[in-house]
């Protein structure tokens, strides 16, 4: 009996959920593909060069996948805000601790170079791309892999 109710509910929210604008669509066609982490800032320390070097993003659709040494450690679903400025990224996690948690960050495409700023789950979106000693924020920055740059 309340799988007769909820079916039809579900599929009512799901006509019901707004198209992505084209601008959005644009923005995070331009996110599309693997990066290679080329500096990874946490809390005022920087990770050694060959953690950092190891670490890629790869992005398909809104989901992103992160892996170490070519092994997935970590998948979550972005969404984008380009009309922000700065512009904002919110990463939900798929799974694990941080599952129902939401990392509110800054991000910034320039070209070939994505860099991120994030705060500690569910803390405040940072309002600079810094991560200073006592801050809880992380700034990435990476460098989209040769055979995914853009012409």
């Amino acid at each position: 009996m309340m799988t007769r109710i909820l079916l039809p509910a579900l599929a009512l929210l799901i006509a019901q959920a707004p198209e992505a604008s084209p601008e959005l669509k644009t923005e995070l066609a331009r996110h599309q593909g693997v990066w290679r982490a080329v500096s990874f800032r946490r809390d005022g320390k920087e990770t050694p060069e060959a953690i950092v070097r190891s670490i890629t993003r790869t992005v398909d659709g809104d989901r992103v996948v992160w892996r170490r040494d070519g092994k997935s450690f970590s998948g979550s679903t972005i969404v984008l805000d380009p009309a922000a400025e700065p512009k904002t990224i919110d990463v939900r996690a798929d799974g694990g601790p941080g599952r129902d948690k939401v990392v509110r960050g800054l991000y910034k495409l320039e070209g070939d170079t994505l860099t991120l700023c994030t705060a500690d789950p569910d803390e405040p979106r940072p309002t600079q791309f810094k991560a200073d000693a006592g801050d809880r924020h992380t700034l990435q920055v990476f460098d989209r892999e040769q055979a995914d740059r853009k012409p």
